[in-house]
């Protein structure tokens, strides 16, 4: 029965590539059992039955004696897989779910389910021998119907978004476009720099020898802040700062590798830049030798229409947030970095940067991004204002001016792999100005033994305002910690 054939080596296609995908990544797969509980010594044990398993049931369905046990036992390894997002998903948590590695990565959601749900639809059509098919094959059409028809609007719209996304003139007036950069699939590289910055000004011949030397290979373009130096060959205007707040650009110099997937990678600093410009190189020279490019002619010479399949019914895009706009901020539900509490320690590489150990959490939260540039992509998320974690324990401790402190509104996260209700942000340091923060216990001698994520007074009642406004306007309740006792 050739419907029954092709449904074989499809779910077999399915499961060698994802195989394949951990083998050719395997850090990665360990990185990603370790984030779902498992401790991180048994990481690699785990991860090394799962992909004996996935390439032991790719085998039993291709082998005909065994074709049925072999659909029997992905519909087993899909169940619990579910059984494993659910449970995760109620405890809100999501972490990164690397089921098909470096091919289609992304934190575990709703599209998740759908996608296994895909998968579990056909390793039952097979493991009852075709019987149940209308059944099943309408359960997969209302699966795709549901997620692949949004799931590739959102993608359209990103791409859209991300070409459109830079448009600046350079020193002759030319105006050049992110796909005018990115011509040729060459790795882009911007570099962020500004009048004033003595540590720009250091770089810029180094700017410059790149952009002779690694022509051909690497495009790189300097995006000044300021009127043109017209000291590299390839600089961009943007007096207006618009690219600097499209990649969240809050220090110079930075720079930002955009690949031919257009997944920005930032880095802070002269040394980091270097480090993501030799990347870019690597990522250059090596493109026909790389994973993914391997894993992709791999999974092509196995079965053309397998990778295509897994990616219609996988969980990569982001789900939808709610939104709401109030004033110059919006509210936003979604998961979000929340800084409130949160101690930092200075950048070792950039002296304007705090790196703060931050919370991940679901709930509503404001900023003055829009939500769907605060969306959790991969690993990488935004922080936020909000009062979701607020409890009796919580207090406002106000610190006197001259002290330090980090700026965590709207800057880009990490989340920690081992420990994914962690995240590492990458705060603007504030030298100037009294500041308020929820961290310290209200024990005022952490004012200076200790760098708080905190705001300025007038940024606090503001927020405290704004987000007043939201939650009523959703018909939600808000909490506000209370100030700490004046010091006797």
């Amino acid at each position: 029965m050739i419907t029954m054939l092709a449904a074989r080596l499809l779910l077999a296609g399915v499961f060698a590539v994802a195989a394949l995908a951990k083998l050719a990544d395997r850090s990665g797969a360990w990185r990603a059992v370790a984030a779902f509980g498992v401790p991180r010594a048994a990481a690699p044990i785990v991860g090394t039955a799962m992909i004996a398993t996935e390439f032991g049931i790719a085998a039993l369905l291709t082998t005909a004696p065994w074709n049925r046990a072999g659909a029997v036992a992905a519909l087993v390894v899909l169940a619990g897989f579910e059984a494993v997002v659910l449970v995760n998903l109620a405890r809100g948590r999501r972490p990164e779910c690397h089921c098909f590695g470096q091919l289609s990565s992304g934190p575990l959601g709703w599209p998740t389910l759908a996608r296994n749900a895909c998968l579990a639809a056909l390793a039952a059509f097979v493991a009852f021998d075709a019987h149940f098919g209308w059944p099943l094959t309408a359960f997969g059409i209302v699966m795709l119907a549901l997620w692949l028809g949004p799931a590739s609007r959102r993608r359209w719209r990103a791409r859209a978004a991300a070409a459109a996304g830079l448009a600046l003139p350079d020193q002759a007036g030319d105006i050049w476009t992110l796909d005018k950069l990115l011509e040729r699939r060459r790795p882009l590289v911007l570099i962020f720099s500004q009048p004033g910055c003595g540590a720009c000004d250091l770089l810029l011949p180094t700017v410059a020898r790149w952009q002779g030397d690694l022509n051909g290979r690497v495009n790189i373009a300097l995006v000044n802040g300021g009127p043109a130096s017209h000291r590299v060959p390839v600089e961009l205007v943007d007096e207006r700062r618009a690219a600097f707040a499209a990649y969240g650009i809050t220090a110079t110099p930075s720079a930002v590798l955009i690949d031919e997937g257009r997944r920005p990678e930032t880095a802070r600093g002269a040394t980091a830049i270097s480090d993501l410009v030799d990347k870019a190189v690597r990522v250059s020279e090596q493109s026909a030798l790389t994973r993914r490019g391997l894993l992709r002619r791999a999974s092509v010479s196995l079965l053309p229409v397998v990778a295509t399949t897994a990616a219609a019914c996988d969980s990569g895009s982001k789900s939808d947030a709610k939104a709401l706009q109030v004033e110059d901020i919006w509210m936003c539900d979604q998961t979000f970095a929340l800084c409130t509490t949160a101690p930092c320690v200075p950048s070792p590489t950039d002296p304007n940067i705090s790196v703060c150990d931050c919370v991940v959490v679901n709930g509503n939260s404001i900023g003055s991004k829009n939500c769907t540039d605060r969306a959790q992509s991969g690993n990488k998320i935004r922080s936020a204002f909000s009062t979701v974690n607020i409890n009796a324990n919580f207090a406002v401790l106000s610190c006197p001016s001259g002290v330090p402190w980090a700026n965590c509104l709207d800057v880009e996260c990490e989340i920690d792999p081992v420990n994914p209700a962690r995240a590492k942000c990458q705060c603007v340091t504030v030298k100037t100005g009294p500041s308020i923060t929820f961290g310290g216990g209200c024990d005022t001698a952490t004012c200076t033994s200790t760098t708080w994520s905190a705001a300025s007074p007038q940024m606090y009642q503001d927020g405290m305002r704004q987000l007043r406004t939201a939650m009523d306007r959703v018909g939600k309740p808000v909490t506000f910690p209370k100030p700490c006792p004046a010091p006797k």
